[in-house]
């Protein structure tokens, strides 16, 4: 009698069990069909940030383009503010696939093109106040607002450059 007693709660626990189990399975399978949706809809939003990117990276350099060959910055830092605004479509997609700051890719990349040394860089960041508290901050944000500024920058001493003529 106690042995059936027994035997009957331990089915009971096992049928608990399983049920449990199932609602764990639908509860699972309804997480990652989320899940993939979420995913799905990242990756839409990468592809539009990465187009974005390179919209705005023609448009500065269409800028960039028009300045007077006049300019009170150095051919150095007219070849950085250039760099800066190259290197926007890959510091995007870096820093929103692999999470990697602006200022290591820059870093990677000039190791491996050689076309600046990263410390002349750094020198125009603080020689300009305006682009040193954005370059500072190293994050994908304040690398868009830095080209923003550091075009701002080059189109003013190109400007004061004319008037002083």
């Amino acid at each position: 009698m106690v042995w059936m007693l027994l035997i009957g709660v331990l089915v009971l626990v096992l049928l608990y069990i399983l049920w449990q189990m199932e609602l764990i399975g639908k509860t699972n399978k309804s997480l990652q069909a989320k899940l993939q949706q979420r995913e799905h809809e990242l990756l839409r939003m990468q592809q539009a940030v990465f187009q974005l990117a390179e919209q705005q990276k023609m448009l500065l350099e269409q800028r960039l383009a028009k300045l007077a060959v006049e300019t009170r910055l150095s051919k150095q830092e007219l070849a950085a503010v250039q760099l800066l605004c190259q290197l926007l479509p890959l510091v995007t997609r870096e820093s929103c696939s692999k999470a990697i700051p602006a200022q290591q890719t820059i870093k990677l990349y000039l190791r491996q093109h050689k076309t600046l040394e990263f410390g002349q860089l750094e020198l125009m960041m603080i020689k300009h106040s305006r682009l040193t508290a954005l370059w500072q901050n190293n994050s994908l944000m304040s690398y868009l607002q830095l080209c923003t500024v550091a075009v701002a920058l080059a189109e003013e001493q190109t400007q004061a450059q004319l008037n002083s003529a």
